[in-house]
């Protein structure tokens, strides 16, 4: 489980790391984004949160589900569930070919 929460943590880092940058690039002042993880038994959910003028961060949206078992990636259908069909894992690059230039899990094509 260690090898898990790891790699699980080297996913939200790299996801916060593209955020920031496309915050940046696109001159994003208005929030300071980050993301957190939250609890599950059979998916892990991580949240994008923002922080305005100094304040505390608020969660927003769900950025990802991560399957406990297998570390697969899902992007969100809705608050409650993953949609089908993983777009990554945790184990490959951090989970970093899951997403695109500004933080997104990428839809299937």
């Amino acid at each position: 489980m260690n090898d898990f929460n790891e790699a699980l943590e080297q996913f939200r880092a790299i996801s916060e790391e593209i955020i920031l940058a496309h915050f940046a690039r696109n001159e994003f002042t208005f929030a300071v984004p980050g993301v957190i993880i939250g609890k599950g038994r059979k998916y892990i959910k991580l949240w994008n949160t923002e922080a305005h003028d100094g304040g505390e961060a608020t969660i927003n949206r769900i950025h990802a589900f991560v399957e406990v078992s297998t570390g697969d990636i899902f992007k969100p259908a809705n608050t409650k569930a993953p949609a089908k069909h993983a777009r990554g894992n945790i184990y490959n690059d951090g989970g970093r070919a899951s997403m695109d230039a500004s933080g997104h899990i990428f839809y299937l094509r």
